[in-house]
C-alpha cells in the first residue's frame, strides 16, 4: 500500500514539473510573438512615413517577405504599397496589390475590406480603359454598401459606374447612376462632392453632343472650384470645356483652354491627364487643318498613353495621328496607326472610338482604290451611327415610359385606397350611403377632369414641340439661304467690279488726256469689250432668276439648225485661232435641217459650252459633234483642256461655283454659265451631262428631245466639218541681235525669262548664282546682264561689285521681287543701270530690252512676238517642281531647318509670282517674314497655309 502511494506521489511530481515546464515554454513563446508583433507594427509605421514612392514600394516588398505577418498586417502593407504604385503612375501594379487585398479579405470573410478593395479595383480598371471589368468590380462593392449606413461611399460607387457606362455608350444606365449619385451628394455630400458629380454630368452631355448644356455645366463648375481650391479638377474642367468648344466649332476658344490644361499637367508631371488632353488638342489641330501640329500632340498622347497605361488616350492619339498622316498624304502610315487604334478600342469596348475609326478607314480604303471595302466600311459606319442615335432615343423613351408607369402605379394606389375607404364607410355609415355615393361621384368626376386636363396639356406640349422643331428647321433653311445670298453678293461684287474698274479707269484716262490719240481706238475697244462682258454677266443673272422663278418662256419657232451652227463657228473661229486651237463642227445633217425649237436659247447653251471649252484648253482642239438619236438632238462639245476631278464634277453645275478656287484666279468667270445652261436644257425638256479626265479634257453632252425627229431618217452622207485651224506660221519680222547674261537661282524663272529673250532673237547665257554669273560675264562679255539680287553662294549685289572691280562696263540691270521704292533707289545708288521687278511686266521688260538692242525691231513688234510665245509647258514643269518643293517644306519643318526653309520660301515666292500664282507667292512671303521674326506658332501656321495654297494649284 505504501509502495502504491509512493508511485502515485512520484507520478504527481512528474506531472507538476512537466506542467510547470510547458507553461514556461508557452509564456516564452507568447512573449516572443508580442515582441515580433511590436517590431512589425513599428516597421509599418516607418513605411507609412516614407515620402519617396519608389523607396516605399521597395520597403513594402521586403516587409511582405516576412513569415510572421498577421492577416491585418499583410493587408495594411498591401494597401500602402498600392497607393505608392498609383503615385508612380504604375496602374497595373497598383491593381495587382488591390486584387491581393480583395482576395485575402474575401477568403477570411472581411466583407468591408473586400468591398473597399473592389471599389479601388474598379477605379484602376477604369483608368486603364477596361470599362467592363471596372463595372464588375464596382457592382461587387455596391452589393455591400447598398445596405450600409455610409451614403457617401454608395454615391461614389454610383458615380464610378456612371463614368464607366459613358465610355461603353450605355446612356440609359449612365443617367440612372448619375441621378442616384447626385441625389445622395446633394443631401449628404460636401461642396467638393457636389462639384465633382456636376463635372461628371457635364462629361455625359459632351458625349451626348448636347454642347450647349455641357458648356453651361463646365462654366458653372469652373466658377465654383475656387471655393474648394481644387486645381487639378479646375485644369480638367478647362480642358474638357476646350473639347466642347472644339466640337461646337469655336476653335480659338478651344485651343486656348486646352493649352492651359496641358501647361498645368506638364508642370505637375501628371502623365495620365497630359496624355488625355494631348489627344484632344491633336484632334483640334486636325479639325483646324494643321496636320503638323496635330502630329506633334498625337505622338505625345501615344507615348504618354503607353507610359501611364491610359488606353483611351493611346487609342485616341493613334486615331489623331492617322488623321494627320492621311491629310499629309501618308496613306499607308495612316492605315497602320488606325488599325492599332481600332484594336485597342475593341479591347476596351470603346464604341465611340470604334465608330470614329470606321469613318477614317473608309477614306483610307478609297485613297487605296479599294472601293468595295470603302463602301462596305462606310455602310457599317452609317449603321453604327444610326444605332447609337437609336440607343440614345430609346434611352430617353424608356425614361419617359418609366415616369409614366410610376404615375399610373401611384394613381392605382390612390384608387385602391379610395375603394377601401368607400367600403369602410359603407360598412360603418350605412345611413349616409347616399351622401357618400354623391361624394364619390363628384370625386371621380374631378379626377376624370384632371386626367382630361393632363392629356390636353400633353397634347399641347407635343404640338409646341413639333412647332418648335418646324421653326428650327425653318431657321436652318433661312441660315442656308442667307449664306447663299452672301455667296451671291460676294461673287457678283467681284465679277461686276472687275470690268467696271477697267471701264472707269480707261474712260478717266481718255477724259484726262492721258492717252495718245494713236492709241485711242485701242482703249475704246477695251472699254467696249468689258462692257459686253458686263452685259453678258447681267443677262445671265436675269435669265437664271427667271428660270428659277418659272417666268422664262420659250419661243418655239421653226429654225434651220445649219444656220445656228454656222453662227457658232463664226463666233469661235477667231478666239480658237488666237489660242492656236483647232475648232471644228462635225455632223451628218442635210444642208437644210429644220426643227421647231427656241433657237436663241439653244445658241445660248452652245455659246456657254464652247466658250468654256476654249477658255480651259491651252493646246489641242475643241469639237462639236451633232447627231440624231432616239428622236432627240444630241450635241457633244469635247475639248483637250485641263479636265476635272471627281470632286469637281460633283459641283460643276452649281451656281457661282467652279472646279476649285484657283480656276477663277487663272481663267476668270463667275460660274453662272453652266448652271444657266443646265436650267435652260431642263426647261426645254432636255439635259446636260458631263464626262471628264483630269489634265486630258472634258465632254459636255446636250440632249434635246424633239417629236418631229421621230419621222426623220437622215441620209447616208459623209460627215461635214466646219474647221478653224491655228496659224502654223508667224510673219517674219526683224529681231533683236546680241547676247544677254541671265542670273537667277530659280530654274523655272530662268527658263521663262530665257524663252522670252530667245523669242526676241537674243542669245541667252544662264547662271544659277552670282559666282557663275561673274565667271560667264568675264568669259563671254555679253551685251546686257540681268542680275537677280538674292542668290546662293554669291548674291547679286556682291556679284555686281566684283564685276565692276574687274573692269566690266556692260549695263547691269537688277532683277528682283523686292520692288519697294527705297530698295530700287538703293540698287540705282550702288550703280545698277536699271531695275526690273518680278513678276515680269512685259511692256516694261520689252522697253528695257529695246533700250539696249532696239536697232532692228521696235517695241510694238516685240510685243507681237512675245504674245505668241507658248508658256504652257513651263507652267506644267513649274507645277511638277512645286510637288518636290512641297516635300522639301515638310522635310525642313520636321528637321527644324528654318534657314533652309526661309531660302526655299523666298525662291517659291519669286517663281510663283512669275507664273501667275499670286496666292502661293503671298503665303511664301509671309512664311519667310515669320521665320525672320522667329515666332514658332506663326511659322507653323504660315507653313500650313503655304502647303494648302500649293495643294490648290496642284489640284
Amino acid at each position: 500500500m505504501i509502495a502504491f502511494k509512493r508511485i502515485v506521489y512520484f507520478f504527481i511530481v512528474i506531472i507538476v514539473q512537466t506542467s510547470f515546464f510547458s507553461s514556461a515554454v508557452i509564456a516564452a513563446e507568447q512573449s516572443s510573438v508580442r515582441i515580433g508583433d511590436q517590431k512589425i507594427s513599428q516597421d509599418i509605421e516607418i513605411l507609412k512615413n516614407i515620402e519617396d514612392d519608389q523607396q516605399a514600394v521597395d520597403y513594402s516588398k521586403s516587409l511582405l517577405t516576412r513569415s510572421s505577418l498577421t492577416l491585418q498586417q499583410t493587408i495594411a502593407i498591401l494597401q500602402i504599397q498600392e497607393k505608392h504604385y498609383y503615385q508612380l503612375r504604375d496602374l497595373r501594379l497598383a491593381l495587382a496589390s488591390a486584387q491581393r487585398v480583395q482576395l485575402l479579405a474575401t477568403d477570411n470573410n472581411l466583407k468591408k475590406i473586400a468591398a473597399d478593395a473592389d471599389k479601388t479595383i474598379g477605379i484602376y480598371h477604369y483608368l486603364m480603359g477596361e470599362y467592363s471589368q471596372s463595372i464588375t468590380a464596382s457592382q461587387a462593392s455596391l452589393s455591400y454598401y447598398i445596405n450600409s449606413a455610409e451614403p457617401l461611399r454608395l454615391a461614389g460607387l454610383y458615380n464610378n459606374l456612371a463614368l464607366a457606362y459613358i465610355d461603353l455608350g450605355d446612356t440609359s444606365k449612365t443617367l440612372v447612376n448619375f441621378q442616384l449619385a447626385e441625389t445622395i451628394y446633394n443631401k449628404f455630400g460636401t461642396k467638393q462632392d457636389q462639384i465633382d458629380v456636376r463635372y461628371n454630368i457635364a462629361g455625359l452631355y459632351l458625349r451626348l453632343k448636347r454642347y450647349d448644356v455641357a458648356i453651361e455645366l463646365y462654366l458653372d463648375v469652373i466658377a465654383q472650384l475656387p471655393y474648394v481650391d481644387d486645381k487639378i479638377t479646375l485644369a480638367k474642367a478647362q480642358g474638357e470645356l476646350g473639347t466642347v468648344y472644339k466640337y461646337s466649332g469655336e476653335y480659338q476658344k478651344a485651343l486656348k483652354l486646352l493649352l492651359q490644361a496641358i501647361a498645368y499637367f506638364e508642370q505637375s508631371n501628371n502623365t495620365y491627364y497630359l496624355a488625355s488632353f494631348s489627344h484632344n488638342i491633336a484632334g483640334l489641330y486636325n479639325m483646324m487643318n494643321q496636320p503638323i501640329n496635330a502630329t506633334k500632340y498625337a505622338t505625345q498622347a501615344i507615348n504618354l498613353g503607353k507610359a501611364s497605361d491610359h488606353k483611351t488616350a493611346l487609342a485616341g492619339g493613334l486615331y489623331s495621328l492617322a488623321q494627320a498622316e492621311f491629310s499629309l498624304g501618308y496613306v499607308e502610315k495612316s492605315y497602320q496607326n488606325l488599325l492599332l487604334s481600332d484594336e485597342i478600342a475593341k479591347q476596351m469596348g470603346h464604341e465611340e472610338q470604334i465608330t470614329n475609326n470606321m469613318a477614317l478607314l473608309a477614306l483610307i480604303y478609297a485613297a487605296q482604290n479599294k472601293q468595295s471595302a470603302a463602301f462596305a466600311t462606310h455602310q457599317e459606319y452609317i449603321k453604327r451611327t444610326r444605332k447609337i442615335a437609336n440607343n440614345q432615343l430609346n434611352s430617353q423613351l424608356s425614361d419617359f415610359e418609366s415616369k409614366k408607369l410610376r404615375q399610373e402605379v401611384s394613381q392605382l394606389k390612390q384608387n385602391k385606397q379610395l375603394q377601401a375607404l368607400e367600403t369602410e364607410q359603407a360598412d360603418q355609415q350605412r345611413n349616409f350611403s347616399l351622401v357618400a355615393a354623391c361624394f364619390i361621384i363628384v370625386l371621380v368626376l374631378f379626377i376624370l377632369n384632371r386626367n382630361i386636363e393632363k392629356r390636353s396639356k400633353l397634347k399641347l406640349s407635343e404640338r409646341v414641340k413639333n412647332r418648335t422643331q418646324e421653326l428650327e428647321l425653318l431657321t436652318s433653311e433661312l441660315v442656308k439661304a442667307n449664306a447663299i445670298k452672301s455667296q451671291f453678293l460676294a461673287n457678283m461684287s467681284h465679277e461686276i467690279r472687275t470690268p467696271l474698274t477697267s471701264i472707269i479707269g480707261q474712260a478717266e484716262a481718255i477724259i484726262n488726256g492721258d492717252i495718245d490719240e494713236g492709241h485711242l481706238h485701242k482703249e475704246v475697244k477695251i472699254i467696249h469689250g468689258n462692257s459686253l462682258h458686263l452685259l453678258e454677266l447681267i443677262n445671265n443673272i436675269l435669265d437664271l432668276s427667271r428660270v428659277e422663278a418659272n417666268k422664262l418662256e420659250l419661243e418655239l419657232v421653226e429654225q434651220d439648225l445649219q444656220v445656228i451652227l454656222h453662227d457658232i463657228a463664226n463666233i469661235f473661229i477667231k478666239s480658237a485661232t488666237v489660242k492656236g486651237l483647232q475648232f471644228q463642227i462635225v455632223h451628218t445633217l442635210p444642208s437644210k435641217f429644220l426643227l421647231t425649237i427656241d433657237g436663241f436659247r439653244l445658241k445660248q447653251i452652245l455659246i456657254n459650252l464652247c466658250s468654256n471649252a476654249i477658255k480651259f484648253t491651252n493646246k489641242g482642239s475643241v469639237t462639236l459633234d451633232i447627231s440624231v438619236k432616239n428622236a432627240a438632238l444630241t450635241i457633244a462639245v469635247s475639248d483637250t483642256g485641263i479636265g476635272m476631278s471627281e470632286t469637281q464634277l460633283q459641283q460643276v453645275f452649281t451656281s457661282f461655283t467652279q472646279g476649285d478656287s484657283s480656276i477663277s484666279r487663272r481663267f476668270g468667270g463667275s460660274g453662272l454659265g453652266l448652271c444657266l445652261s443646265e436650267q435652260l436644257a431642263k426647261l426645254m425638256s432636255g439635259k446636260i451631262s458631263v464626262t471628264s479626265t483630269l489634265n486630258k479634257g472634258s465632254t459636255f453632252t446636250l440632249v434635246l428631245p424633239c417629236k418631229q425627229l421621230e419621222s426623220i431618217q437622215l441620209a447616208d452622207i459623209p460627215p461635214t466639218k466646219i474647221v478653224a485651224c491655228a496659224l502654223t506660221a508667224v510673219a517674219r519680222e526683224s529681231k533683236f541681235e546680241g547676247q544677254v547674261l541671265l542670273a537667277d537661282d530659280h530654274d523655272d524663272n530662268r527658263r521663262l525669262i530665257a524663252r522670252l529673250l530667245t523669242s526676241l532673237g537674243l542669245e541667252v547665257l544662264s547662271a544659277s548664282n552670282g559666282r557663275e554669273a561673274v565667271e560667264l560675264c568675264l568669259k563671254s562679255n555679253p551685251n546686257l546682264i540681268l542680275m537677280d539680287i538674292q542668290m546662293p553662294e554669291m548674291d547679286g549685289i556682291e556679284a555686281f561689285k566684283v564685276l565692276r572691280q574687274k573692269g566690266c562696263l556692260r549695263p547691269i540691270v537688277a532683277l528682283t521681287a523686292n520692288a519697294m521704292s527705297h530698295e530700287v533707289d538703293k540698287y540705282l545708288a550702288l550703280g545698277f543701270d536699271g531695275h526690273l521687278k518680278k513678276p515680269i511686266e512685259r511692256k516694261l521688260f520689252i522697253a528695257t530690252i529695246a533700250k539696249y538692242f532696239g536697232e532692228k525691231m521696235d517695241e510694238s513688234a516685240a510685243e507681237r512676238v512675245i504674245s505668241t510665245v507658248d508658256m504652257s509647258d513651263l507652267v506644267t514643269e513649274f507645277k511638277s517642281n512645286l510637288v518636290l518643293e512641297q516635300q522639301d517644306i515638310i522635310l525642313h519643318i520636321k528637321n527644324n531647318e528654318l534657314e533652309k526653309l526661309a531660302e526655299l520660301a523666298h525662291r517659291i515666292a519669286g517663281a510663283a509670282q512669275m507664273f501667275g500664282f499670286s496666292l502661293v507667292s503671298v503665303s511664301a512671303i509671309k512664311l519667310e517674314k515669320n521665320i525672320k521674326s522667329e515666332s514658332s506658332q506663326l511659322i507653323s501656321e504660315a507653313a500650313q497655309s503655304l502647303l494648302n495654297e500649293i495643294d490648290q494649284v496642284l489640284w
